[in-house]
């Protein structure tokens, strides 16, 4: 058998092993080897993406629950290809319109280029003595070159107005999309790509000013999806969502982190603060009474778990996140329902 048709042979067998690896993966996490899902641990157990796998290793590291929602984020972040479609359509556009553009300037050059010759033309023909006839005649030719340059400038100053009206719709069309990408779609909250910007940047900017994060995680929220369903569990992520909204300032930024999972950047807020603003979000999602309009049900109160840190010298955005983490898993393993601080295992007020 040829050398390539056993390399090929090879490549197969392992592709149905990684394939039975990776239901056995999912079904081990309890779950359904949907094909997104799927695709997300087969890449995982392959190897094929670094990033996804930093991400879930630190997941399993930290004894951190694999679910549905976690697998749909990390197939967003780091498998889908279709992300750029929408902004290549909007930069075909926009080589179109400096196409335009650049055509209308060459217009104008060659325009006053015309012009330019017609005045050194009549010019010369004024050079010497000159009777009337010859004047009017003169005179004529200037008419006509003025009313030339006068027509076209008027036709370019039309197109240039149209252009500039289609750049201005590229602008905005640009812009919602540049928010899009940085949007989750389900919450309204930013996603983690606007979070790894914005938390660079607060770290490199203002690196003395004081810096705190915030981490929540809604408890028992796979109890609430097996029972109620997704499109439930969706809801209470949207009133989680609006709950954290409300208890913020204008410079803080809340974040859907993965799943059912949020964190919240409050800059310039040290620990304590940072720890009031937690247990203000704890509280009020805590009194949340949602009813399901299909048939009335009324779903039984649900309660976040929340971790709060706030920067140290030599902190990196990693080892922030890692702490801040570190403080959420200490309230949900103290009982659920509560805050925890960094560095403080004393837990603020909060029932289970």
């Amino acid at each position: 058998m040829p050398a390539s048709a056993l390399s090929t042979q090879h490549t197969v067998e392992q592709a149905k092993a990684l394939a039975l690896r990776a239901v056995d993966f999912l079904l081990e996490h309890d779950v359904a080897p949907i094909p997104l899902s799927y695709g997300v641990a087969y890449e995982y157990l392959s190897g094929g993406s670094p990033d996804l796998c930093r991400t879930l290793d630190e997941h399993l590291h930290n004894g951190r629950r694999i679910d549905a929602f976690l697998l749909r984020d990390l197939h967003e972040r780091h498998l889908a290809v279709d992300r750029s479609t929408p902004l290549r359509t909007v930069g075909n556009d926009l080589q179109q319109l400096l196409g335009e553009l650049t055509h209308n300037i060459e217009e104008a050059g060659r325009g006053a280029e015309e012009f330019g010759t017609a005045l050194d033309t009549t010019l010369g023909h004024l050079a010497g003595d000159r009777d009337a006839q010859s004047l009017r005649e003169i005179a004529a030719s200037m008419v006509v070159a003025t009313q030339k340059a006068r027509t076209r400038n008027e036709h370019l100053q039309q197109r240039l107005q149209v252009t500039m009206a289609e750049s201005e719709k590229l602008k905005v069309e640009l812009e919602r999309h540049r928010r899009e990408a940085l949007i989750d779609p389900l919450t309204g909250l930013w996603n983690r790509r606007a979070l790894d910007h914005e938390l660079d940047e607060l770290m490199a900017v203002e690196p003395d000013a004081p810096l705190s994060l915030l981490m929540l995680d809604v408890d028992h929220f796979k109890r609430i999806n097996d029972t109620h369903g997704h499109a439930l569990g969706d809801a209470v992520l949207r009133h989680v969502a609006e709950a954290i909204r409300k208890c913020l300032r204008s410079d803080d930024h809340a974040v859907r982190y993965g799943g059912e999972e949020f964190l919240v950047l409050l800059p310039r807020t040290s620990l304590l603060e940072a720890a009031q603003v937690a247990e203000s979000i704890r509280a009020r999602v805590a009194s949340l009474r949602l009813r399901r309009r299909s048939d009335n049900l009324m779903l039984e109160p649900f309660t976040v778990s929340l971790g709060v840190a706030s920067r140290k010298p030599g902190d990196t955005r990693d080892t922030l996140l890692r702490r801040t983490d570190s403080a959420l898993y200490r309230s949900k393993g103290a009982g659920r329902n509560r805050v925890s601080m960094d560095g403080d295992h004393g837990l603020t007020p909060g029932h289970a």
